[in-house]
């Protein structure tokens, strides 16, 4: 609140970001955001907690994935806007560390849960398909995510400090980090920007890669198959002297089954690439954000016309990172067949018709 001896930051120092414009448009997007992926997320969790078929190793990395997703709705999406546009910490010091580092945490459990689902789905498809891995491990890795996770956020927790500036005429809190040195503090925005996106990254993509490569292969000895099988019916068909209703209802069969392949393999193409692309898309611009804010203390890559652009950076970088919290159900339990129907079926609204559009096909796809 003003006051005859200071100004609050936003009204001192005006930017793009506290325009009523721009007000509008990312409480739009947080508030869309907010909805579908703390509602994605939960029921992710519920369905899976309620149906046994569904809590498989793989899914267990699922819902620790949607946990993370859980805390960065609950925290990261309603509050950070707020300090980005008002320049304020409104909650006192206590939580500015306590927030701060439930937000740290759920940033690298989400990233640590993305690269162990591929590690997994690499493993159990590529290297050893006859050997998955067994319950507890997987409880045993989640754990251990868990303590990597909270021991890479412990330097960004101990250096949160509640910063008061009105001895400046400045009025208000503000929730910031309070290095030893500019290099300490870069240093470790550095080991973010690699534990938190290029590891997880390049892992994703090598195993991914992996995988696609492998199901392909696999696709294409199916198709193969099929076509031999095809050439083998229209053999039998000429040395029968014509083709025989037996004849066309097998090529039929066939004919269907090489469809329905060839549509498989480009659906498995999609979600992968898509897993890979999106990861990229959500995590890469917060880590670039907060790289650029860290060498760029004049502001002159933010700057344009005399117009400070960073806050409006920050937010458009912060507002992409929280995508994925619609993106992550969707790609990793929404696609799946069985756990679309099992969600449709306990949805007891839900149209006939809708829940008979979404019926598991013969042969769900291994990813």
């Amino acid at each position: 609140m003003a006051s005859a001896n200071c100004t609050p930051y936003h009204e001192l120092f005006a930017d793009p970001s506290s325009h009523p414009a721009s007000v509008s448009v990312f409480a739009l997007l947080y508030a869309l955001i907010f909805v579908l992926g703390l509602v994605g997320n939960v029921g992710l969790i519920l369905v899976t907690a309620k149906h046994r078929s569904l809590q498989s190793c793989q899914n267990i990395f699922i819902v620790n994935l949607a946990v993370s997703d859980v805390i960065l709705c609950l925290l990261s999406i309603p509050l950070t806007p707020v300090t980005h546009i008002l320049k304020q910490w409104y909650f006192g010091a206590l939580l500015c560390r306590v927030v701060g580092a439930t937000q740290a945490i759920g940033m690298f459990i989400g990233s640590f849960s993305l690269c162990a689902i591929a590690v997994d789905r690499y493993f159990r498809l590529v290297v050893a398909p006859g050997r998955p891995l067994r319950r507890d491990h997987a409880i045993r890795i989640t754990w251990s995510l868990w303590i990597v996770s909270i021991l890479v956020t412990l330097p960004y927790v101990y250096h949160m400090k509640l910063k008061s500036y009105r001895d400046q005429n400045i009025c208000g809190e503000f929730c910031t980090e309070e290095w030893p040195s500019v290099d300490s503090k870069r240093f470790y925005t550095f080991f973010v920007l690699l534990v938190q996106f290029v590891i997880p990254f390049t892992i994703m993509t090598f195993c991914y890669r992996a995988v696609f490569a492998f199901l392909r292969k696999r696709a294409h000895s199916r198709l193969s198959s099929i076509a031999q099988q095809a050439n083998l019916l229209y053999v039998l068909a000429a040395t029968a002297g014509g083709d025989s209703q037996q004849h066309k209802d097998q090529l039929s069969h066939l004919i269907e089954q090489k469809r329905r392949v060839a549509h498989q393999k480009r659906r498995v193409t999609l979600i992968l690439v898509s897993m890979v692309v999106i990861f990229g898309l959500t995590a890469l611009p917060h880590n670039v954000a907060n790289l650029v804010n860290e060498y760029d203390q004049e502001y002159f890559l933010m700057e344009l016309g005399g117009v400070d652009f960073s806050y409006l950076f920050m937010l458009f970088a912060h507002c992409m990172a929280m995508t994925c919290c619609v993106a992550n159900p969707v790609l990793y339990a929404f696609l799946n067949p069985e756990f679309r129907e099992l969600v449709l079926g306990s949805v007891k609204w839900a149209p006939r018709f809708v829940s008979r559009s979404f019926q598991p096909p013969t042969q769900s796809s291994p990813i």
